[in-house]
């Protein structure tokens, strides 16, 4: 009985690491976008370099994996595990 739960918590992890990772690029993608606009439709940087435009890239991109939009992608995993365990408890237990 214990073997099943654990062989679908396995597969559900499985799912889930897929989800987190895709989710994650394409985050980290639509912000690298979204920096690049803004540097792009600031008429004040139209003489700045390339040098300075990925810099101004690359600190957006350090500010955001600190930040609290890739910490809530942690998501993905606590909300299934909490609906998997309440699942299993009310079923077997409640």
């Amino acid at each position: 009985m214990i073997f099943g739960w654990l062989r679908l918590a396995f597969i559900l992890y499985v799912g889930l690491t897929i989800a987190y990772f895709l989710t994650a690029i394409y985050s980290r993608s639509v912000r690298r976008e979204k920096l690049e606009k803004e540097w792009d439709t600031d008429p004040a940087r139209e003489d700045a370099t390339q040098a300075e435009r990925s810099a101004f890239i690359e600190d957006g991109m350090v500010h955001y994996e600190k930040g609290l939009k890739k910490r809530l992608l942690w998501l993905i995993y606590i909300i299934p595990t909490i609906g998997f365990v309440a699942t299993i408890y009310f079923v077997n237990w409640y």
